[in-house]
């Protein structure tokens, strides 16, 4: 490679990974506030009096954007450049936002509970195209050797301004949850907020770099079926659905439970937040130089494994006792980072690269679909109360008992999944034990020196 040519891409990737980092902060900030997950949508339908079925609804219209997430390699099929169009797709959904919180201010709050989950499905489905269509345009501006370390770091630094920000509003919020009247209009404005970030940070977007792809005249139908044709891809979407469906078995309920039974405000779900984001960013590096190193699939069988453990913290917490979930964000914050890398990564290693978004958005799809499922069953079907060893729990932490042991199971499916220079987890983990043995026997040798020399 000539030594300009090698230059300007340096230049490219680096322009790429400033643009990507700044505009992903104004994005943070919008989906900390009005995205999937946000404690302010969940305090927004706790004070309009929704229903535990209204609650899996507004968890299962968040994951809407992984199931339709394919709809986005059908609209860029025909087009050589795909910044535009994941900017118009965003734009769309975006703009949306502020009617989340004036809704509930003209519509008695029956009407408003069912408008607001219309406008948030809505959006969601325009975000989700917009998505699909970046991860692609991602894949071809990021080389594999060092997606995993790009990811993290990007996700560290995005996290801690998401948060920050949700936890001074929620100082906001909770001035006033006493007076459920101004909190209409204090949410109101934190959604409009929302929009505007949202907007502003689409227009740095538009000038990150892109690389024209080639016009593809494959048909629709043979678009999206000719990727199962891969037995590895396949094994993949199984997986990917099996781990969703067992996260989705409780999910719509975590902020809930700390609402209602351990009488947790705004700003302590917040800070809850803030540690597990703070679990996240202390780790972020050294799981992105893990997952470069020895692959994606050792490195989600140990978050599998720290999954599968979190959610029994849960069992004995009380209001009373809320350092424990506080202790366990840490660990939780740590595992979710992981896999969000290996998701964002997992399905662009295995893809050949010039169909990375239409994999991705199929296998974004099939994890949604899992994710929606169990959502919507939890809250239709939600377990009695129940007695074990002498613990009493909650419906609520039934759920959150059934989905520690199906995530364990997740393990299953990925055992099948193949990625390519990937190193067993065995294999790892033998090598960490010996580099155990070499560090243990460096210091008895140390030690020993210096026991001659006095």
């Amino acid at each position: 490679m000539l030594p300009a040519m090698k230059g300007r891409k340096q230049s490219e990737l680096r322009e790429t990974f400033r643009i990507s980092i700044t505009e992903g902060v104004y994005s943070q900030v919008y989906t900390s506030i009005a995205g999937p997950g946000s404690v302010f949508l969940t305090k927004l339908l706790v004070v309009l009096g929704a229903s535990s079925i209204q609650f899996s609804i507004l968890a299962a219209t968040g994951q809407l954007f992984l199931v339709l997430m394919p709809l986005g390699a059908l609209v860029t099929r025909k087009l050589t450049l795909h910044r535009s169009a994941t900017v118009k797709w965003a734009v769309a959904g975006r703009g949306l936002t502020p009617l989340l919180g004036v809704i509930p201010l003209f519509l008695s709050d029956r009407l408003s509970l069912t408008a607001v989950l219309a406008v948030f499905a809505v959006s969601t489905a325009l975000l989700s195209v917009s998505a699909n269509i970046w991860t692609g345009w991602m894949a071809r501006m990021v080389p594999v050797r060092i997606r995993g370390r790009f990811f993290a770091r990007r996700n560290a630094i995005l996290l801690s301004f998401g948060l920050s920000t949700a936890f001074l509003l929620g100082l906001l919020v909770d001035r006033f949850n006493s007076d459920p009247d101004t909190l209409r209009f204090v949410l109101a404005g934190l959604f409009l907020l929302a929009g505007v970030i949202g907007l502003v940070g689409l227009r740095i977007l538009l000038k990150q770099p892109e690389k024209p792809v080639t016009v593809t005249d494959t048909p629709v139908l043979k678009l999206f079926t000719e990727p199962f044709r891969d037995r590895n891809f396949k094994k993949l979407c199984i997986f990917g659905g099996w781990w969703m469906l067992a996260v989705g078995i409780g999910a719509p309920f975590w902020q809930p439970f700390m609402i209602e039974f351990l009488n947790m405000g705004v700003t302590q779900i917040l800070l809850y937040g803030m540690t597990s984001t703070l679990g996240s960013i202390l780790t972020l590096k050294y799981w992105g130089r893990f997952i470069d190193r020895y692959g994606n699939i050792a490195a989600m069988k140990l978050a599998i494994g720290i999954g599968t453990v979190v959610p029994f913290v849960w069992l004995f917490v009380t209001a009373d006792s809320l350092w424990m979930i506080y202790a366990e964000s840490l660990l939780a914050g740590s595992m979710w980072g992981c896999v969000g890398i290996v998701t964002a990564n997992l399905v662009l290693s295995v893809a050949p690269e010039d169909k990375a978004q239409v994999y991705s958005g199929l296998f974004g799809a099939f994890s949604g679909a899992g994710l929606i499922i169990t959502m919507l069953i939890s809250g239709i079907f939600m377990p009695p109360a129940l007695k074990i060893a002498g613990i009493s729990l909650y419906p609520m932490q039934v759920l959150f008992l059934i989905t520690a042991f199906a995530r364990f199971s997740a393990l299953i499916p990925l055992s099948q999944v193949k990625e390519p220079n990937a190193v067993p987890l065995n294999v790892v983990l033998g090598k960490l034990r010996l580099w155990n043995k070499v560090k243990l026997l460096n210091l008895r040798v140390t030690l020993n020196r210096e026991k001659k020399n006095k």
